[in-house]
């Protein structure tokens, strides 16, 4: 008798948890969203697409290049493979606002081109609605940063622009870092 009991305790605790139940919203009430990855540079808040950014880390230790321009930090063995560090603030003339100690490397691959881009910060993953999604850029000192931005996501007072990092593998001012010297 005992079993039978129980059996029907579980069965009202099931039927009472179905006439309880919130509802599931409805399919056309949920709105698409955007993430990506954000990082703060110059004080600018950006972001990239998930899948973008292959790695975040601390400063590694780099060694150092002959010849190179400012912003060519040097390389760094991350896990076997030596990848050129850049220093995206210089790359991009923009002073930073935070100290190095918040400082974080970007690992970005595209096909054979790899490189880790120092930013202020890791901001972690943003999730914006898609309909928040601007394509003019209409902001202030983010001029170096336009050509690697395509638009920017506002809500609630935030503004993270969407930046392209791995266009920066393709320019050709990534290409030119000797530093010429005599």
């Amino acid at each position: 008798m005992a079993k039978s009991q129980a059996l029907s305790i579980l069965q009202e605790i099931k039927s009472a948890t179905f006439q309880n139940a919130a509802p599931l919203p409805l399919k056309e009430t949920v709105q698409p969203e955007w993430q990506g990855l954000g990082f703060q540079i110059g004080g600018v808040k950006a972001v990239a697409p998930m899948g973008e950014i292959a790695e975040i880390l601390k400063i590694p230790k780099v060694a150092t290049l002959p010849s190179v321009k400012s912003w060519v930090l040097g390389i760094a063995n991350i896990r076997g493979r030596l990848i050129p560090i850049i220093d995206l603030h210089e790359f991009m003339n923009l002073e930073a606002t935070l100290p190095k100690s918040q400082w974080r490397v970007l690992v970005v691959e595209d096909d054979d081109l790899v490189a880790g881009f120092l930013v202020e910060q890791s901001l972690g993953i943003q999730h914006f609605l898609e309909d928040s999604f601007e394509d003019e850029i209409a902001a202030e000192g983010i001029e170096t940063l336009r050509p690697y931005l395509k638009g920017a996501f506002r809500h609630g007072g935030r503004v993270f622009y969407e930046a392209r990092l791995k266009s920066i593998l393709r320019d050709d001012k990534f290409f030119d870092v000797q530093e010429l010297t005599g």
